[in-house]
């Protein structure tokens, strides 16, 4: 009966280390996929608008600190469009 035990319990160990040194593979490949991503095919630097059709700085601080607010310090702006 111990014998039983014994073995369900290191079937149990392995299971789980396995699935430990799996996710880990899972994170270290996922960030070394990001890291070169990034490093060989970043983002383009964005196009800059004209001054005439840039908005305000201080409606911009405004919209911010109101999203600010609202959302607890949880959301964030990420664009703003003149309709």
């Amino acid at each position: 009966m111990i014998a039983i035990i014994n073995f369900s319990l290191q079937i149990f160990v392995l299971g789980l280390l396995t699935v430990f040194f799996v996710l880990i593979m899972v994170v270290l490949f996922g960030n070394l996929i990001i890291i070169t991503t990034n490093r060989y095919f970043g983002v383009a630097a964005k196009d800059v608008k004209p001054p005439s059709e840039q908005i305000d700085p201080v409606k911009i601080a405004v919209i911010s600190s109101a999203v600010f607010n609202v959302t607890y310090g949880n959301g964030r702006v990420e664009r703003i469009e003149k309709l």
